[in-house]
């Protein structure tokens, strides 16, 4: 029999135990990432279903506040269970019923699901009789990469990303990694790469506050480090490292661009290789290079760059399944997506 209920503070380690063993979970449903989604307005509700005194599935619905009291939740990367597993069915069904009941006590229009389970998995009928949405939250599609031994996981890359690999070596080009989650100076030091190559590619500025609430939470925990590229003492390239179990993240990252006429160093190069390293001494088994350009968007796309680049270190495309809404109140849900259409048919709108 199982039982949906909200998570409590005692259910922290089992319920890192199952993100880090099911290939469902990522850092979005980290218990300590529920500091990160409460800066960004959206505090997290835990719910845990379980079966026979164990936790099959875990629930992290970030909550947006609407006119009038009513909310919105969004299960980023979620539910996680085990989707191959015979009793899914049954568990997803639990989790749908507990999702409605808690909802309508907290005047809430509906919950987003968006599972990370690949878009061709079995797994993806279970959602058949959830109401489909075709905008995802989360990137839709990235790039998995089988972390084996130093030898075959170089060997997978293309040819110009091990010369690339390999001259950065050449230039003088370290990599040092840090720990020390009380330490704000390195992921200050991220942010600012960061800033400068979204600023280059036209992105939004991530606030650093932000950054500072991830690495102290993930960090703090042991479950994030940051990895630096410098030559000398010039920083070159910075980028987060997250382990949960047996799948890490490639988070946050950023690259000074060289001067007109200094020398290539490639340092993202050698900083992506050092990272998939560290990730498979810690335990990881596949490296999440967590997102890339849609399959056939070409060069106008803002995320063609950056899909090549990861492309060069081999690994597999992945996309996701989808997003599905559990509707708790047929009727605002209604008119909430009249509303929204309405608004995309408006002509000149930005969207």
């Amino acid at each position: 029999m199982t039982r949906f209920r909200p998570a409590l503070a005692a259910d922290e380690p089992a319920w890192q135990a199952l993100l880090g063993r099911s290939p469902a979970g990522d850092f979005l449903h980290d218990w300590a990432w529920a500091e990160v989604a409460a800066f960004d307005g959206q505090p997290q509700r835990r719910f845990v279903l379980e079966e026979e005194g164990g936790i099959v599935a875990l629930i992290g619905a970030q909550e947006r506040r609407l006119p009038l009291g009513r909310a919105f939740w969004y299960v980023p990367h979620g539910p996680v269970l085990d989707y191959a597993d015979a009793r899914a069915g049954e568990w997803l069904r639990a989790v749908v019923i507990g999702l409605r009941e808690v909802g309508r006590g907290s005047r809430v229009i509906a919950a987003k699901l968006e599972p990370r389970i690949e878009a061709d998995a079995p797994g993806t009928t279970l959602f058949a009789r959830l109401r489909p949405d075709p905008r995802p939250v989360q990137v839709g599609q990235t790039r998995v990469v089988e972390l084996t031994d130093d030898e075959a996981l170089l060997a997978s890359f293309d040819k110009d990303t091990r010369y690339a690999v390999r001259r950065s070596q050449r230039e003088g080009v370290e990599i040092r990694v840090l720990t020390d989650a009380f330490d704000v100076a390195p992921i200050d030091a991220l942010h600012g790469l960061v800033v400068e190559t979204q600023r280059r590619a036209g992105f939004p500025l991530p606030p650093l506050e932000r950054y500072r609430i991830a690495w102290a939470a993930l960090g703090g925990v042991g479950r994030a480090s940051i990895l630096e590229a410098r030559r000398g003492d010039e920083l070159l390239a910075s980028g987060m490292l997250v382990v949960e179990g047996d799948h890490s993240f490639y988070l946050f990252s950023g690259s000074r661009r060289e001067d007109a006429g200094e020398p290539k160093h490639y340092a993202s190069y050698l900083l992506q290789w050092e990272m998939m390293r560290r990730a498979r001494d810690l335990g990881s088994r596949l490296h999440d290079l967590w997102g890339i350009a849609p399959a056939g968007a070409g060069p106008e796309h803002a995320w063609h760059g950056v899909g090549l680049f990861k492309k060069g270190f081999g690994g597999r495309e992945v996309r996701w399944a989808g997003t599905w809404d559990v509707v708790i109140d047929p009727t605002l849900y209604r008119l909430r997506s009249a509303v929204a259409m309405a608004r995309s048919a408006i002509p000149g709108r930005a969207r």
